[in-house]
């Protein structure tokens, strides 16, 4: 008897507590992130491809509960300067709203729409600033789980890899340093004072640049006082990484075990061209004391135009510097080899500069093939100096 009762409690009480869970309300769906990307737009009326932007929406249900905007657009109508502004939004149904500072300092005001359905969102709207307006308008967006500008963020690094294969060769005339966006100006200073080169694409911030807040500057220097401005760059304002280049392409390096005499090298190499290069006659020759570049012009008569004046001007370019890592060795570093055909004639009759009517490029033709004519300065100078070139994934003595 005590066992049914005990069994008649326990089956009570179970029911009890299910009734008492079938009767809790449901807990609340889980917040979802949404990210739609968008670039299509105009400014003033002007189609652009500079629009970079993401509209964050933050969903519970079938409900958006919050928003947020980041976007890239031109700072005006003319320029390929980007300014970029990252702000919440205002949820009211359909129409986010908002307003902010963009990093260029100018107050926008932001009016967008959601439109379409889940298969096929769009958006469409405005962002206003001062003498500006933006206008977007883009259909069939696709929805993304993960926030795509996250993978903006750049490291600490400057974004040059550097494999260590035992192969690699360090350029200590560049220096790649990543900056504060906010510190350019100072680094700019700095490269001046020590006499550097600054590439100008690194001034022109993209879209990846402004999410990240910094900006990676690439830098020419005379190699043997390269050393000094890296000291310089690194202890900089806002500098979070600064480092040597590296060599990418070896072809472009012969490898010495002396260095060669300072005061010889131009005539070294104008000796090695002329040896690689049939009917050159060398022209002048310069050193440029910023980047340590040594410079010989060159030119060479084209037997089929020889009559009318038509000759080919050809350039050679290339610096020395000592290996950071062994001290044993050197390398020649050539550049590019330019090569252009010129009218020598005092009435030229050759294009030079821009074909307005047609809008081409500059006129850059040439007779010579620069690729295999540089391959031949480079075995040259490596006979001549007794040193090395890179063919066939090694370096091989000439």
């Amino acid at each position: 008897m005590r066992r049914i009762g005990a069994a008649l409690l326990l089956s009570l009480a179970c029911g009890t507590a299910a009734a008492q869970s079938d009767g809790k309300k449901p807990s609340a769906p889980r917040p979802v992130s949404k990210f739609l990307p968008f670039s299509e737009g105009s400014i003033d009326g002007v189609p652009s491809v500079q629009i970079d932007g993401v509209l964050k929406l933050t969903q519970s249900g079938n409900q958006i509960t919050a928003s947020g905007l980041d976007v890239c657009f031109p700072s005006d109508g003319l320029s390929l300067r980007l300014d970029r502004l990252a702000i919440p939004l205002q949820v009211q149904g359909s129409t986010l709203s908002g307003s902010g500072v963009s990093a260029g300092g100018r107050q926008v005001a932001v009016a967008l729409k959601r439109t379409g359905q889940k298969d096929s969102l769009g958006l469409e709207g405005t962002l206003t600033l001062p003498g500006h307006t933006i206008r977007i308008a883009q259909s069939d967006l696709v929805a993304l789980n993960e926030d795509p500008t996250a993978s903006t963020a750049q490291p600490d690094g400057t974004g040059e890899e550097d494999p260590d294969d035992g192969a690699s060769v360090t350029d200590p005339s560049k220096v790649l340093a990543t900056v504060k966006i906010a510190n350019l100006t100072d680094l700019i200073r700095t490269v001046r004072a020590e006499g550097g080169r600054l590439d100008p694409v690194g001034l022109i911030p993209q879209c990846s640049t402004l999410r990240s807040g910094r900006a990676t500057a690439s830098i020419e220097v005379d190699p043997s006082r390269s050393a000094a401005l890296l000291d310089k760059v690194r202890a900089g304002p806002g500098v979070t990484n600064a480092e040597f280049g590296t060599v990418l392409d070896h072809a472009l390096l012969i490898r010495l075990k002396a260095k060669p005499n300072e005061a010889d090298f131009a005539s070294i190499l104008s000796k090695a061209a002329q040896k690689a290069i049939p009917g050159l006659s060398t022209v002048s020759s310069e050193k440029d004391p910023n980047r340590g570049e040594v410079r010989v012009a060159f030119r060479r008569a084209l037997p089929d135009f020889a009559a009318v004046g038509i000759q080919e001007a050809i350039t050679l370019r290339a610096f020395v510097w000592q290996d950071v890592r062994d001290t044993s060795k050197y390398y020649i570093r050539l550049r590019p080899l330019d090569a252009k055909l010129v009218d020598a004639d005092p009435k030229p009759v050759l294009l030079s500069g821009r074909a307005d009517t047609e809008g081409e490029d500059d006129s850059t033709a040439s007779d010579l093939n620069t690729e295999a004519a540089q391959q031949a300065i480079g075995n040259a100078l490596a006979s001549e100096l007794h040193g090395e070139v890179w063919a066939d994934e090694r370096w091989i003595a000439k």
